[in-house]
C-alpha cells in the first residue's frame, strides 16, 4: 500500500503543476490587452499556488481535513478543467479531469 501512496503523491504533484500551467495558459488566452494577458498569465497561477499552499500543502499550518482538502482540490482541478475546455483544449481538459478525479479518490481511500 505504501507504493500506491508514493505513486499517488507523484501523480498529485504533477496534477498540481498541470493545474498551474493551465491557469497560466488560460490567463494568457483570455485577454486581448497585451498587458492583461501577462498579468492574468502570471496572476492566476500565483493566486492558485497561494491558496494551495495555505489550505492543501502538507506542512501548512492551516491544512484542511482530508475530506475538505479533497473538495478544495477538486474545485481547483475543476476550474482548471473548465479553463482548458474554454480555451479550446477539450482533450487536455478531459485527461486532466479524469486523472484528477482518480487521484483525489485514491487519496481519500488510502488516507493520504
Amino acid at each position: 500500500m505504501q507504493w500506491l501512496k508514493g505513486l499517488n503523491q507523484t501523480v498529485y504533484f504533477l496534477l498540481e503543476l498541470s493545474m498551474l500551467g493551465s491557469f497560466g495558459y488560460a490567463g494568457f488566452h483570455s485577454s486581448q490587452n497585451p498587458y492583461g494577458k501577462y498579468l492574468l498569465a502570471i496572476g492566476l497561477p500565483v493566486v492558485a499556488a497561494t491558496l494551495w499552499g495555505i489550505f492543501a500543502a502538507p506542512r501548512s499550518a492551516h491544512r484542511l481535513e482530508p475530506v475538505y482538502r479533497s473538495l478544495f482540490a477538486l474545485t481547483l482541478f475543476g476550474i482548471s478543467f473548465f479553463l482548458l475546455y474554454r480555451t479550446g483544449q477539450p482533450r487536455l481538459a478531459i485527461i486532466l479531469g479524469i486523472i484528477a478525479l482518480l487521484s483525489v479518490v485514491t487519496a481519500l481511500v488510502i488516507k493520504q
